[in-house]
């Protein structure tokens, strides 16, 4: 049995890997729950899964089937995950990043989908993972499918990301200037949280994940372009032309299912992809004029951690207010360009709490800054 911790277990990471697990309980036993707020479903996790320690971020932490006393640092702690072969990290947002830290410390396998935690100290992270010969497991299905191309191959050229394009690929410049947070929200083809579901409406969330790529894999090369399908996940280019690609219906079930069972291949109850039924499949340039972040992102990514905070600091601050129609969409690029000014490309990150300082001063710049146009 493959004993699982799982963090953000309501969330839709969450619930997507529970559903891997009810498909499969041969396999596995979940031994850890934890999410930040939801603690009547999470009781009801815990209850339909027989899992004894779990952990609400809102003042519940329960082991053993006993209630104890709440510490809110508890997913900061190594010996949190001791009965764990895998910890995997569903939890949105920089508040995944000690979680993060504490799995590799506690030598478990990491299967990851917080990106936050890559982006802002992806570099950092590498050291400990590489100084514990550590094992990170992506799960977002495009670093997944990358993951998978390269294999133990060393000869990759260039990665390609495929990006939907978001709610807002076929507007134009003059309609993006008055598109609503309302809008923003209907992607065409995947069903996520607000926040990733605006990121991808302004292309800022394929910016992080070249970002995340680079941090990953160590591959400098890295490209996106508009796939409308979302057919085919990803690319990776060999030395001698070759391309590699992994294609199959849109369904998180997929990475999450092969970051846990690696290198085994499970059945899932995704739908198999019928070629003769796609008819084609189609590809084009991002437009960084429209889609300003996307520029943004590229620039950012030549640059370390330091730079990849100021960043996603600042588009947490912006996609809140966004959200809330205090700005308009072309205001999000405009003040995410005003704060990597004010702090500047090039900086330190070594150590956690470097990371939610510059954090901090960035958000609290950056609302002053919304706050004043």
């Amino acid at each position: 049995m493959i004993k699982l911790a799982i963090l953000g277990s309501t969330g839709s990471i969450g619930k997507t890997a529970i559903k891997v697990v009810k498909n499969h309980p041969e396999l596995f036993q979940v031994v850890f729950l934890a999410n930040k707020s939801n603690k009547k479903e999470l009781f009801l996790q815990a209850q339909a899964l027989d899992v004894k320690n779990f952990f609400c971020g809102s003042g519940i932490s329960v082991k053993n089937g006993v209630e104890e006393k709440f510490d809110e640092k508890l997913l900061s702690y190594p010996e949190t995950y001791k009965e764990a072969d895998i910890v995997l990290n569903g939890i949105g947002g920089l508040d995944g990043l000690k979680p993060t830290i504490a799995a590799l410390y506690a030598k478990k396998i990491l299967a990851t989908a917080n990106k936050e935690s890559i982006v802002c100290a992806g570099n950092y992270i590498n050291k400990i993972s590489d100084n514990l010969n550590g094992s990170l497991r992506p799960i977002d299905s495009e670093h997944s499918t990358i993951w998978q191309c390269l294999g133990e191959k060393h000869n990759a050229k260039r990665i390609i990301l495929t990006a939907s394009g978001g709610a807002f690929r076929d507007l134009s410049l003059d309609a993006l200037k008055n598109a609503q947070a309302i809008d923003a929200l209907k992607h065409p083809n995947w069903i996520m949280g607000k926040k990733i579901t605006v990121d991808c409406a302004t292309l800022m969330n394929k910016g992080l994940e070249i970002i995340e790529a680079k941090r990953l894999f160590g591959i400098n090369d890295v490209e996106a372009v508009i796939h409308r399908e979302s057919i085919i996940h990803s690319l990776v280019e060999m030395d001698d032309g070759t391309m590699i690609a992994g294609l199959s219906n849109p369904d998180m079930e997929i990475p999450i299912q092969y970051a846990l069972t690696y290198p085994i291949r499970k059945e899932t109850g995704v739908k198999r992809l019928d070629l003769l039924s796609l008819g084609k499949l189609t590809f084009s340039q991002i437009d960084e004029k429209r889609f300003p972040c996307f520029g943004i992102c590229k620039k950012v990514s030549d640059y370390g951690d330091y730079a990849g905070t100021v960043l996603n600091s600042a588009n947490e601050i912006v996609v809140e207010k966004y959200l809330k129609n205090e700005l308009d969409f072309y205001g999000i690029s405009d003040c995410i360009e005003n704060a990597l000014q004010k702090f500047g490309l090039t900086g330190t990150i070594d150590s956690t709490e470097e990371v939610f300082r510059i954090h901090s001063d960035v958000k609290e710049y950056t609302l002053k800054s919304i706050e004043g146009r």
